[in-house]
């Protein structure tokens, strides 16, 4: 399928004023090499949403933009191709992308200098988002299993949910940076706890197209204990890599709850749809998916490249079962390096920029995060550079 698709050339950024270009190694841009940090992929967005924008700017016309029956109609149809969920028009509520979103989300139901529930390792802009605001993190630590997966620790959980100022939690699904996919069960409890202790959840579910499950990732808002709590925030930014258009679809069940955020949103002068977001959410929308399908298929292959590489060369590191997103979360402490040894090996010697783990909690630390949404042959030559790295450091095996 992905023969169709261009996935082999690098994208050039040097048109847009690149965020992801002013963050990487100036070595590696000398030498044409691409970044494995930051989650945008290395090439365009879908066909169907570049023909559309063709249209619009042919057009001329970029005025205010309504969510309106077409644009409903296009996400109550993906949701029900992609995901396997049935929603209702006025569930959608847009905003400016997921970190505005959750910004909503912790003026409407919080109150200032409260604490937010977080999962580290995790997001760090959750963070960020929780501190602009005059809120502060309160952690439950998500547990490293043997097989490498994830899992809640529901009995601290419960306990911070207990806490009488805690009323929001932020869950991420796909988990970023881990990958991990959360389970219909796991999810359903969540629900019972955060029905018990009124704590609405905000679900990041921005990763949910990138799925390498059997079924496709539950919505937290598609669990019937959930409904009442419960914020699903999808959008285009990783779906389509799309990620500079500030946008998101905030899917919301309870009419109480929709209300609330919906005014602390207006409050917040949101205005209305960017018309570049609406015409791309109308045209990737109604696509049938075929672009979204070929790189979940490059992405597996990437990662399976990945895996089999470590196993061959240095099985001492380990890397997460690959369930959700186009990034993997690598295990390096089996090296027995120090953070500062680890990054000198893939960033000095290597010249692989990956996001240190540390960027997500002390629980990350001796790992990283990488980004494979980028040609296959790039994956190869960074681990060429890595094994020869690793050689002379004396840690690969022949």
């Amino acid at each position: 399928m992905s023969e169709q698709f261009d996935f082999e050339t690098l994208v050039d950024r040097s048109m847009q004023g690149s965020l992801r270009d002013s963050i990487t190694d100036p070595r590696l841009l000398a030498a044409g090499l691409p970044s494995f940090s930051a989650a945008e992929m290395d090439f365009p967005t879908a066909p169907c949403i570049l023909e559309a924008l063709r249209k619009r700017v042919d057009a001329g016309i970029f005025g205010f933009a309504l969510c309106d029956q077409p644009y409903q109609d296009a996400v109550v149809r993906w949701m029900k191709m992609m995901r396997n969920w049935e929603i209702e028009r006025e569930w959608i509520v847009p905003a400016l992308g997921t970190i505005f979103s959750l910004s909503i989300a912790i003026r409407a139901f919080t109150a200032p200098g409260s604490r937010v529930l977080i999962q580290r390792p995790v997001y760090d802009r959750y963070d960020q988002a929780i501190y602009r605001n005059q809120r502060v993190p309160l952690n439950n630590s998500l547990i490293l299993r043997d097989d490498g997966h994830y899992a809640m620790d529901f009995d601290d959980l419960e306990k911070q949910m207990a806490l009488p100022d805690v009323t929001l939690m932020v869950l991420c699904n796909p988990q970023n940076p881990t990958g991990t996919v959360w389970k219909r069960e796991e999810l359903e409890r969540l629900a019972e706890l955060a029905k018990k202790y009124d704590v609405v959840v905000f679900s990041d579910e921005i990763y949910a197209e990138f799925c390498f499950l059997d079924q496709p990732v539950v919505p937290f808002a598609a669990i019937p204990a959930a409904m009442g709590h419960a914020i699903s925030c999808t959008g285009l930014g990783k779906a389509f890599n799309f990620t500079g258009v500030n946008h998101a679809n905030n899917l919301i069940p309870d009419p109480a709850l929709r209300e609330a955020f919906t005014t602390q949103r207006n409050r917040d002068h949101y205005g209305s749809i960017d018309p570049i977001a609406y015409t791309s959410v109308l045209a990737a929308y109604n696509s049938d998916g075929a672009w979204n399908r070929a790189v979940n298929q490059l992405v597996l292959k990437n990662g399976d490249i990945i895996r089999d590489f470590f196993r061959q060369h240095l099985p001492a590191v380990k890397v997460a079962p690959q369930e959700g997103a186009f990034t993997i979360w690598i295990d390096w402490r089996g090296l027995g390096l120090t953070d500062e040894l680890l990054f000198d090996l893939l960033e000095e010697k290597a010249l692989i920029q990956t996001n240190h783990g540390s960027e997500y909690g002390e629980e990350g630390r001796g790992f990283c995060r990488m980004n494979i949404a980028t040609p296959t042959v790039e994956i190869q030559k960074a681990l060429e550079r890595l094994l020869k790295a690793a050689r002379e450091a004396g840690l690969a095996t022949a």
